[in-house]
């Protein structure tokens, strides 16, 4: 029976669920973010809108993912993609987390984000992607945790999943020499 679970988890990369809750987390995410700026009136830093960046990009490889899970290298590719995607989620919530608690000297923050000049993402969705405040600690979400903290506890969940993931996908070629 464990033996089946950890069997399913290291294919997750193949598995359309997989992929599907990863997407529909992303939407969460970024739908949790626009209520907070435009219901809640919590508006976004610069930090904050880099996350946002993040997350919509391991949204759009979830959905490329549903694709190119039918072969290896695509499994493979988007696995790795994710670890990667995840990584960088992970270290911009770090500077959120240093901001939040005044860790060394925090994480540099400017009232504009600096997109490169070939995808002005704040020109093209200014609704989504324009600063709109300095950074500051994240308001609460539940229970008195942050959104720093939510962030935290899902790119750690990430990270995970898409290494096991990876080391599936891997593992199966091993496999079938």
């Amino acid at each position: 029976m464990l033996s089946q679970c950890f069997t399913r988890f290291f294919s997750a990369a193949g598995c359309r669920n997989f992929w599907l809750v990863v997407a529909v987390l992303m939407l969460a995410l970024e739908g949790g973010a626009l209520y907070f700026q435009y219901v809640k009136h919590f508006y976004p830093c610069e930090l904050c809108i880099y996350v946002r960046v993040w997350v919509a990009a391991l949204f759009l490889l979830s959905v490329v993912a549903l694709w190119l899970k039918r072969w290896r290298w695509g499994r493979v590719g988007c696995a790795l993609t994710g670890l990667g995607l995840s990584v960088g989620l992970g270290i911009e919530t770090w500077n959120l987390m240093k901001v939040e608690y005044g860790i060394g000297h925090g994480s540099a923050c400017g009232f504009r984000a600096n997109f490169p000049e070939w995808a002005p993402l704040d020109s093209w969705l200014p609704w989504m992607f324009e600063v709109q405040d300095m950074c500051q600690a994240t308001p609460p979400v539940l229970w008195g945790l942050t959104m720093a903290h939510g962030l935290a506890v899902v790119s750690v969940g990430l990270i995970g999943f898409f290494f096991f993931a990876l080391l599936g996908c891997l593992r199966s070629r091993q496999a079938t020499m």
